[in-house]
C-alpha cells in the first residue's frame, strides 16, 4: 500500500524584520530607583542651594558697599555694613526662594503628567482629593492621613509620618529639630502650591510641623481676582499681604509652633471630616 504526500504545510516563524533597537525604544526597560535615595540626595540639593545663594548674597552686599564707599549710592563713608544677623537672614531667604521656585515647577509637571489620561477636575474638593492620593502617593509612596474642611474654602490635610520629616533627627534636641524643620517644608510646600496653580486653583499654602514627624497642610482658595503669591515659610506671602487662616486670624510658616514666625499658633480651624477614606477622623 503505498502512501500519499501529505498536503498539510508547515509554518515556521520568520526571524523579526524590526530591529531590536526599535523593540527597546516601544518597550523600553524600567528604571528602578532606591526608594531611600531621595532621603540622601535631597538635604544635599537643599545644602548646595544655600551655599549657592549665600555665595550670590554676599556678593552682592560687597559691591553695595564698594558703591557706597565710592559714593555712587546713599549712605556713603565707611560704615560697619550690614549686621551678620542681617545677612544670614537674607541668606535663609535666598535659598528658600531658589527651593520654592523649584518646587513650584515641579509640582506643576507632575499634576500635568498625572492628568494626561483623566478628565478634567470639576471642583476644588475634587482637586484637593487628587493632591491628598494621588500626588503624594505619585512623589512619597504616601497618601495623605488626614482631609478636613470647613466646607467654605479651606482645607486642612494632615500627614501623622510626613516622610521628609522622618528621619529629621539630631544631636541639639527637639526645638531644634522643629527649626531646621523648615528647611524641610518649604519644598513640599511649594510642590502642593504648583499642583495647585496648574489645575487652575487659587490657593494659598501653608504646612506646620507641631512635632515630628506630623506635618499639616492648610490650603485656602482665593478669589480668582486675586493672585495667590508664592509660598512662604515666615508666615508673610511674597507681596507684605499677610497670609489669612480660616478664623481670619494670622498664618503661620511651615516651621508651625516652635519652627514659625515668633512660634505663633493660628486659633483652632472648626473644620469636618471628610469621609474620603483618605484617612482615620
Amino acid at each position: 500500500m503505498s502512501s500519499r504526500p501529505s498536503s498539510t504545510s508547515h509554518a515556521y516563524a520568520s526571524a523579526p524584520t524590526v530591529p531590536s533597537a526599535l523593540h527597546l525604544l516601544a518597550a523600553p526597560t524600567p528604571t528602578l530607583l532606591d526608594a531611600a535615595l531621595p532621603g540622601y540626595l535631597l538635604p544635599q540639593v537643599v545644602r548646595l542651594l544655600r551655599e549657592s545663594a549665600e555665595h550670590v548674597v554676599r556678593r552682592r552686599i560687597t559691591r553695595e558697599e564698594e558703591l557706597r564707599a565710592e559714593g555712587l549710592i546713599p549712605g556713603g563713608g565707611k560704615g560697619k555694613g550690614r549686621a551678620e544677623g542681617d545677612v544670614r537672614e537674607m541668606i535663609d531667604k535666598e535659598g528658600s526662594d531658589r527651593v520654592e521656585r523649584i518646587g513650584l515647577m515641579v509640582g506643576g509637571y507632575i499634576a500635568e503628567k498625572l492628568m494626561v489620561a483623566r478628565q478634567p477636575l470639576a471642583s476644588h474638593l475634587d482637586i484637593i482629593k487628587f493632591i491628598c492620593k494621588d500626588l503624594f502617593l505619585f512623589v512619597y509612596s504616601k497618601q495623605i492621613d488626614n482631609l478636613r474642611t470647613n466646607h467654605r474654602g479651606v482645607f486642612v490635610l494632615q500627614s501623622h509620618a510626613f516622610p521628609p520629616l522622618t528621619s529629621l533627627s539630631s544631636h541639639r534636641g527637639p526645638a531644634a529639630d522643629l527649626e531646621a524643620a523648615k528647611a524641610h517644608l518649604v519644598f513640599p510646600q511649594a510642590l502642593v502650591q504648583g499642583a495647585l496653580a496648574r489645575l487652575g486653583m487659587a490657593a494659598y499654602v501653608t504646612a506646620e510641623c507641631s512635632g515630628l514627624p506630623q506635618c499639616t497642610f492648610q490650603i485656602r482658595t482665593v478669589k480668582s481676582t486675586q493672585q495667590p503669591p508664592t509660598p512662604s515659610v515666615i508666615g508673610t506671602p511674597a507681596g507684605g499681604t499677610p497670609q489669612v487662616g480660616a478664623s481670619g486670624g494670622p498664618g503661620v510658616g511651615a516651621g508651625g509652633a516652635g519652627a514659625g514666625a515668633g512660634g505663633h499658633r493660628p486659633p483652632p480651624i472648626g473644620v469636618g471630616h471628610l469621609g474620603l477614606g483618605i484617612g482615620q477622623s
